[in-house]
């Protein structure tokens, strides 16, 4: 009895080895059957990316495709929504309702009914409007001939046999800063990089000056840096002990002096009235009134306690102190610098040698000190000035006026690109900055052979304007590459260097 049960328990574990073998061998043989049937087809419009995997299209026979929709804005999967999907060849229309496996992700199969040139249409119904995507495609007709010799891609298809070619999926390019765009030509020319200071527009900064002579006196905790109200009293100049000039004797001589020209002009008035005094006697009382009343109300304005009291002019901040606490200053002397946020001016000094180039200047961007570009649209800058002339040092000053630059104070560095367009410049092909990775002094950019096959190759630059580089060998206009998330996909090829089965799906 124990034999036999031994016996039916080794039946049964071959039995399911057998059956697990088949599983295998069958799913394995789908597998391979599909990855030598499957092409590719891409299709760009303004706004998406359209990217199809299918088995061939046959009339009568039924094909499984798979679809990525992609959002150019920011590169990322299209909203999760139901899909009508129709395949057109000539008057025959076979159309299927399709939901998403996941966000921007489609899959399904369709059996064409006959064969011709067609379109296999995705009808979309977003929450920012509908859209439809018309792809191009081929049905083929069924016929006895091996498939082999009459296999054929349609559409846009992708050779993945380069040698370089790094597979990079789209749920890997949707889940990083990832863009890719169309090469094209520019023909910018006469780049200049230069250092330029950043200083506030003369419309944000405002000079404290003492109104009568005195010790100064801080009102509080004044600091460089620190941010101040409109109106806020700021510094007290102190007139004790000082004789000839002290304020309060100053305040209360200007008050004295209004109040007598003011009963004195009263006085005329009645006079006038009665034909005593002349009109041009008024008149000379009303003008010495108008002088002594400004000339008191002016004191007013800025005087407490028996002190002459400096009020901010504006709601920014203390940028600096020019006299210490306890300083004896004069009338006029400047004690302090108020600055608020806003337009700022970059200020540059240019050679004599560019002064033909700086005659040309179309543009400039400018590269603040964390690497950030920005065009002058995006900081809503203008080109105020260029020298006409030397300085005493020999340079040209060049001066931009910027509305914003988002997180640079006065005081920075930031590095200017000066683009001049000559009238003989050539055209090259130009590629953004941040498409070019660097290895050994050598320069790269990863070429898109379709949306998840990319091969990495070298190319020569030539001169930049900060935002795009051109490109003097090595790249057509037309071609597509990575502009954002090469740095990522040279990671990716490291790890496909170390892991035979990086980019593989099973």
């Amino acid at each position: 009895m124990k034999n036999i049960h031994i016996l039916l328990v080794a039946l049964v574990a071959l039995f399911s080895l057998a059956a697990c073998h088949n599983h295998s061998h069958s799913h394995d043989g789908h597998n391979q059957s599909l990855a030598v049937e499957e092409h590719e087809q891409t299709l760009y419009t303004d706004a998406h990316e359209l990217f199809v995997r299918m088995q061939p299209l046959k009339a009568g026979e039924e094909s499984h495709i798979t679809s990525y929709i992609t959002e150019l804005s920011d590169f990322k999967p299209i909203e999760a929504v139901a899909a009508t999907v129709t395949l057109s060849v000539g008057d025959s229309n076979v159309a299927c309702e399709v939901v998403p496996v996941h966000r921007g992700m489609y899959e399904f199969h369709i059996t064409p009914e006959k064969a011709g040139e067609g379109v296999l249409s995705y009808a979309l119904h977003l929450s920012s409007g509908d859209i439809v995507l018309n792809l191009p495609v081929r049905v083929a007709a069924i016929c006895n001939h091996n498939h082999s010799e009459h296999h054929h891609d349609h559409g846009h298809s992708h050779d993945h046999e380069s040698v370089n070619a790094l597979s990079f999926l789209k749920e890997q390019s949707w889940k990083i800063d990832f863009a890719t765009d169309e090469v094209r030509e520019s023909s910018f020319d006469g780049i200049v990089k230069v250092a330029a200071l950043v200083s506030a527009a003369p419309d944000n900064t405002a000079t404290l000056v003492a109104t009568t002579p005195g010790r100064v006196v801080y009102i509080g905790n004044i600091v460089a840096g620190k941010s101040v109200e409109n109106g806020e009293s700021l510094i007290l100049l102190d007139g004790s002990g000082v004789t000839e000039n002290d304020a309060a004797v100053k305040f209360a001589e200007a008050e004295s002096n209004y109040n007598v020209a003011k009963a004195n002009y009263e006085r005329k008035m009645l006079l006038y009235k009665d034909n005593i005094v002349s009109k041009k006697d008024v008149e000379a009382a009303e003008a010495l009134l108008r002088y002594s009343e400004a000339q008191y109300n002016s004191m007013k304005r800025s005087f407490d306690n028996g002190n002459s009291v400096l009020k901010s002019s504006m709601k920014g901040y203390v940028s600096s102190l020019l006299v210490q606490n306890g300083e004896y200053v004069s009338a006029g002397t400047p004690v302090a610098m108020l600055q608020c946020d806003g337009a700022v001016n970059l200020s540059a000094e240019l050679p004599v040698r560019y002064a033909s180039s700086l005659a040309n200047l179309a543009t400039v961007n400018v590269e603040l000190p964390n690497g950030q570009l920005y065009t002058l649209d995006q900081i809503e800058g203008r080109i105020v000035a260029v020298g006409r002339a030397a300085n005493s040092c020999s340079m040209i000053p060049v001066t931009v006026n910027a509305k914003s630059l988002p997180g640079v104070v006065p005081g920075s560095v930031v590095m200017l690109y000066l683009s001049s367009l000559l009238p003989d410049s050539e055209k090259r092909v130009a590629v953004p900055r941040s498409s070019l990775i660097e290895e050994m002094g050598n320069h790269f950019v990863f070429v898109q052979l379709s949306p998840v096959s990319f091969e990495k190759r070298e190319v020569k630059i030539g001169s930049t304007d900060g935002v795009y580089t051109q490109i003097l060998n090595g790249l057509c206009a037309g071609e597509r590459i990575v502009t954002k998330g090469a740095v990522s996909l040279k990671l990716s090829q490291g790890a496909a260097a170390l892991d035979p089965h990086a980019g593989h799906v099973h």
